[in-house]
This record gives C-alpha cells, sequence and structure tokens, in this order.
C-alpha cells in the first residue's frame, strides 16, 4: 500500500473527515489506496508518528483557486504551481507506531492495519465506548 506522512495537525482533521484536499507541491499518477501517517512531530491532541487512516487519493490535479482558499485563506502563494490531492473514502485504523518517509512511499506490511468496526461519524459522536476507542486510540499515543 502506498503511505504518505503529514504533519500530525493536518493527519488528524484527514481522519476527522475536515481535510479533503492535500496540497503538495508535486503531481503523481497513482490513484487508490493511502495509508495516512501522522508525522514524530509532537503536536498537542494528535497521535504523532502513527498510522491513523487509510484514504482514497482519488485525483490530482493542479490547485483551482477556490481549494486555495479553502484550504490556507488567502491567495498569496496560489501562483507557485501547487496539486490538490482529493481524498476520500476515509477509513479508520487502530493507530499503530510508524516511522515515515518523504514523498508518496510504500508501505510493505499491510497486515499491520487493523479497521476499525466504527466510522468517523461514531467516533465524533460517541456512539462507541470509551474502552473501544482507547483500544484504536489508546491514551498514551496522544501528545
Amino acid at each position: 500500500m502506498k503511505a504518505l506522512s503529514i504533519h500530525p495537525e493536518f493527519a488528524m482533521d484527514i481522519m476527522y473527515e475536515l481535510k479533503t484536499i492535500e496540497i503538495r507541491t508535486w503531481s503523481t499518477n497513482y490513484r487508490g489506496d493511502v495509508l495516512i501517517c501522522s508525522t514524530a512531530k509532537k503536536v498537542k491532541d494528535t497521535i504523532p508518528g502513527h498510522a491513523i487512516a487509510v484514504v482514497t487519493l482519488s485525483d490530482v490535479h493542479p490547485i483551482t483557486k477556490e481549494e486555495w482558499i479553502k484550504e490556507c485563506g488567502d491567495l498569496e502563494e496560489f501562483d507557485k504551481g501547487y496539486f490538490a490531492w482529493i481524498l476520500t473514502n476515509v477509513r479508520l485504523i487502530k493507530a499503530f507506531p510508524v516511522k515515515g518517509k518523504l514523498s508518496l512511499w510504500n508501505f510493505a506490511d499491510e497486515s499491520k492495519i487493523e479497521y476499525a468496526p466504527f466510522d468517523v461519524e461514531d467516533l465524533l459522536s460517541g456512539k462507541i465506548s470509551d474502552e473501544m476507542v482507547n483500544e484504536y486510540y489508546p491514551n498514551e499515543s496522544f501528545v
């Protein structure tokens, strides 16, 4: 499976379906599942250094002004040739430690990926028990 290392706060936003566009300076022809890995940078209320979700990279194209404003708020750096990576179909997984890498990289051990029996809506609405949440996202994983 392909994997992408992302700063922890943005990785969490992707996990919670708050961020559906990842901005990159480069494009890729790859489309398909991507393991979202939070980099090791310690940021409050994140899970640094862990794989936390699987998404589908459904499209990559030069970013539009509307997408840029949605993600960045202003057009100051819009004309620098960035790409919008469109992320869909978020699937939560049991968080596990992973050492990130640059670029879109190959994660070889797919046996480590354990899909959660709940979705983002269940997680945010409190429909699942604290025990279940802690099983998939242990307190010691959070900064």
